[in-house]
């Protein structure tokens, strides 16, 4: 059994498949199928009330400062009932946590960036179980292959929604400092469909980061993965099914606990799953899950470290003000051309936006290493609850900043504003509190336990070394599965 169906979820389900072995996936939110008529996702910042996720720490925002907590506090706090929703916004110390809900997981509402960590910052920060030139030979190439990996086309920067990005790319070009071209799972054929018009305008205005793309550009996992679990006939998804509790009975298997919710999400029945073998793939949310089942007593050989070594992936939002050069809003996507420092520490890259930042701002997305880690930790209602500081990633917001100003003066004109730290930065890429190596053996078998799993971000060491994290999540697991297959194939025989 699998519960999550996001990067480290559906790459399970779909090896396990492919081995022979059968496998059910629980995921907490709904399916949202890619549909003719173009309307599967809300579009963001919408007032749908498909957009917001639920629970209770999906809470209204702090006081905010800067553009995006401003943003996301207004919608929050005037947005209808919260239903099964797309959207995952969890309030916390000093810290607003954005993921995705449903199946495909954070894969649904990310920017669809696939970028590769360089070898020296990766070595200092992850264990020495994970020989990172052997990724490099094996598992960074698979998992761009099955995840329908493609680089932002040239062709595209010559049209109209493209001018914020084409600004940004010839700017990182002439910087003098190592600039790529962004390899991301979009379909940039659809892409192109939209602006010809054959297609829903969709990343073409800036609905993809925060959002899914309802043209179906942007291949996520539930569309590759996944789907291609699910057609083995092998893998079961059982959507709308939130697990809530998780132990292990007198004969070792493992119990798990759900409720079916419906789409507004009332839950209709509990459900008991038992299992011999359990991986858990639920993202933000695995370090909480096995935090609450060791503290509980439900499985109380977990390791001492686990909730330990989280990370905001250094995540860190610059804007570059460009008049008097329009670039429009809303700006077309995805994200064309990262930029990094020289030892590779800091990535930067521009993050087209649907919604009107104004005609003259380029909101740039930066990514770096912590210079600490946070935990979670119970609380005294019997919840977790983060323990985290936004000063944790000064290092990495002053880097970002400088990388930032330095594009920008590439930019007629431009200048670098709204650099003041935020009180509740907010982080699109939550990693780790489950880490490879010390939660874990080298392979994401629990320590503790026979037959458990992680197999997600929550085995990141708080960071992916400068990057976004799918593509490294992505390889980590391929590189776990390879060696715990057995571990599944055997109780076949």
């Amino acid at each position: 059994m699998i519960i999550g169906s996001g990067v480290g979820g559906s790459i399970a389900a779909f090896r396990l498949a492919e081995a022979g072995v059968p496998n059910v996936v629980l995921e907490r939110g709904r399916r949202w199928p890619v549909t003719p008529t173009g309307g599967a996702f809300p579009a963001f910042p919408s007032l749908d009330n498909r957009l917001v996720w639920m629970d209770d720490d999906s809470t209204v925002l702090p006081p905010p400062r800067g553009l995006l907590p401003s943003l996301l506090r207004r919608v929050l706090s005037v947005a209808p009932p919260r239903s099964t929703g797309l959207l995952d916004v969890i309030t916390q110390e000093g810290v607003v946590l954005v993921t995705g809900a449903g199946v495909g997981g954070g894969t649904l509402v990310y920017g669809g960036v696939l970028a590769q960590p360089r070898p020296e910052p990766f070595k200092r920060l992850f264990p020495a179980e994970l020989d990172y030139d052997e990724l490099d030979r094996i598992y960074y190439p698979r998992a761009r292959r099955r995840m329908v990996a493609a680089p932002f086309p040239d062709d595209l920067l010559t049209r109209e929604p493209y001018r914020s990005n084409r600004l940004w790319s010839r700017a990182a070009r002439r910087s003098g400092l190592p600039a790529e071209t962004i390899v991301s799972n979009f379909d940039f054929d659809v892409v192109r469909g939209e602006l010809d018009g054959t297609k829903t305008a969709s990343a073409t205005i800036g609905q993809y980061h925060f959002t899914g793309t309802n043209s179906g550009a942007k291949m996520s996992v539930d569309r590759t993965y996944l789907a291609r679990a699910e057609a083995s006939g092998r893998t079961t998804v059982r959507a709308l099914h939130r697990v809530t509790h998780v132990s292990q009975d007198p004969r070792g298997r493992y119990r798990v606990t759900a409720e079916r919710l419906d789409e507004r999400g009332t839950a209709l029945e509990r459900l008991v799953f038992v299992c011999d073998r359990l991986i858990f793939a639920t993202g933000a949310h695995t370090p909480r899950l096995l935090l609450t089942a060791r503290e509980t007593g439900a499985l109380p050989r977990l390791h001492e470290s686990i909730g330990r070594g989280w990370g905001s992936n250094g995540d860190h939002l610059g804007l570059i003000r460009t008049s008097p050069i329009p670039i429009g809003a809303p700006q077309g996507g995805p994200s064309a051309v990262l930029v990094r420092n020289a030892a590779g520490t800091v990535g930067v890259m521009h993050s087209p936006m649907s919604f009107p930042v104004g005609a003259g701002l380029l909101v740039c997305l930066g990514m770096g290493v912590p210079d600490h880690f946070g935990h979670w930790a119970m609380t005294d209602d019997g919840g977790t609850g983060l323990h985290w500081k936004a000063e944790y990633d000064a290092t990495s917001r002053q880097a970002v900043d400088h990388l930032v100003r330095h594009i920008a003066r590439y930019i007629p004109n431009a200048r670098l504003v709204g650099a003041r730290r935020p009180s509740h930065p907010v982080v699109a890429h939550p990693v780790g509190g489950v880490v490879l190596g010390r939660s874990t053996d080298g392979y994401g078998r629990l320590l503790g336990y026979c037959g458990l799993y992680c197999l997600d971000g929550a085995l990141m060491p708080g960071s992916t070394a400068g990057v976004n994290p799918a593509l490294t999540i992505a390889a980590v697991v391929e590189r776990c599965l390879d060696h715990i297959l057995t571990d599944f194939t055997n109780d076949m025989e």
